[in-house]
């Protein structure tokens, strides 16, 4: 089976089909709009051809020949690879595994007035935004789990379905620490027998240590970076705010040109995890960075968000994008040595330096937006130097020990 689309009312036809067919499944905006830049691409290439037909050969010919060629990364080369593919599929119905949007999925029919009601008890409560979504992303599954291993009433739920649903969990320490709420809340309203909660394993989830760059490798990141172009303008400025200020990726990429004050020199935002007003200094480097990006994309338009694509169709960079480019930076730049590459390792960096330099905690927990102090005393872990100063001198061997030692036997 083939497919030949002639003329370029049917492409652009079935590229809209497929797109709402994308959409409808839960993917981003940002993810659709990239799809239909890069099948514009292609378009384009086709119909400049003198057959104007496109088909799978003719898909080929333009990843194979014409796509390295063109000035696009490496991750875009395959993106665009991805989506030909993809586009391929589905005009030929072949059969794909679309990604499942779990923010999206809805649980089954006769439980959806119980998640409502839950979502509404906790905004009534003043939980986060976050919090609630990731709340209900897990009462989600487990709902799934127990309508599949044949519940119809939530009186009929024993602890053996609670530990089913857990094991199927896409993530089981995530449902391990979120599901407790729900099978509590559902006890207090009445809903359940069983005090379901105490079913759910406890689990300690696994400390690790936070990847940090020391002061060198940092100043070597911003020095890799090429000034003289809009992109290497817009990294430099992006890295330079992540390693003065240690911002989280949400409120790095939801900065707009209003939260800088250039005239009286400094930055201020509302803090999306915390909610709180964050307001700091506007370093002359920083200003420098931000004043040399903001002059090649002109941003004169009221409330429009800092950091952009450099590509059509010029979408404000997500998370996703923040992470490749600093990602791509530290790689090109230094030795990871198994540490991480994006975002959250400079800001780990920042937490980890200002430590080291003896900064008081409560100084340092307001540079990071920290609620709580343990969160920020984490990062003396990683301060070797000061722990040092805690090390007890190791006791002097006696017995069989220093027998063995010696060169003796252990017994």
């Amino acid at each position: 089976m083939d497919f030949q689309i002639c003329t370029q009312a049917n492409f652009e036809s079935q590229v809209e089909r497929f797109l709402h067919d994308f959409s409808e499944r839960g993917y981003s905006k940002s993810t659709i709009s990239s799809y239909k830049s890069h099948l514009n691409r292609l378009k384009k290439y086709v119909f400049s051809l003198p057959e104007q037909t496109y088909t799978e050969k003719s898909a080929r010919v333009f990843i194979v020949d014409i796509l390295p060629t063109i000035s696009v990364s490496a991750s875009t080369r395959k993106h665009i690879r991805t989506t030909i593919r993809h586009f391929n599929d589905y005009l030929l119905h072949r059969p794909y595994k679309f990604r499942i949007n779990k923010s999206a999925q809805l649980p089954p029919l006769i439980f959806r007035n119980i998640l409502d009601e839950y979502v509404t008890d906790m905004k009534a409560l003043g939980y986060k935004p976050a919090t609630i979504e990731v709340r209900k992303i897990f009462a989600i599954q487990f709902l799934v789990s127990i309508y599949e291993q044949g519940i119809r009433s939530l009186k009929d739920v024993s602890g053996t379905h609670v530990g089913c649903s857990v094991l199927s969990a896409g993530s089981v320490e995530g449902m391990c620490q979120k599901l407790p709420c729900f099978l509590r809340y559902l006890h207090e309203r009445g809903l359940t027998e069983l005090e379901l909660q105490n079913a759910v394993p406890s689990m300690i989830p696994e400390k690790r240590l936070p990847s940090v760059y020391d002061t060198q490798e940092l100043i070597q990141i911003l020095a890799g970076i090429n000034t003289t172009t809009i992109i290497g303008k817009r990294d430099y400025a992006i890295l330079i705010v992540l390693m003065t200020y240690g911002l989280r990726v949400k409120d790095l990429i939801e900065l707009k040109t209003e939260n800088i004050d250039f005239q009286h020199g400094y930055l201020s935002f509302n803090q999306s995890k915390t909610g709180k007003r964050y307001c700091a200094e506007l370093l002359p480097t920083v200003k420098d960075a931000l004043e040399s990006y903001l002059s090649e994309v002109n941003p004169l338009l009221e409330n429009r968000k800092l950091f952009y694509s450099t590509q059509a169709p010029y979408q404000p960079l997500s998370r996703g994008a923040v992470w490749s480019i600093v990602s791509g930076r530290i790689r090109s730049a230094v030795a990871a040595d198994g540490r991480h590459r994006g975002s959250h390792a400079i800001r780990s960096s920042l937490a980890s330096g200002l430590i080291a330099d003896n900064v008081p905690y409560p100084i340092v927990q307001k540079v990071l937006g920290h609620t709580d102090p343990n969160t920020t005393k984490r990062y003396v872990a990683i301060d070797i130097e000061q722990l040092r100063k805690c090390s007890l001198e190791c006791p002097a061997a006696t017995g069989k020990f220093l027998s063995y030692l010696e060169g003796g036997v252990w017994k």
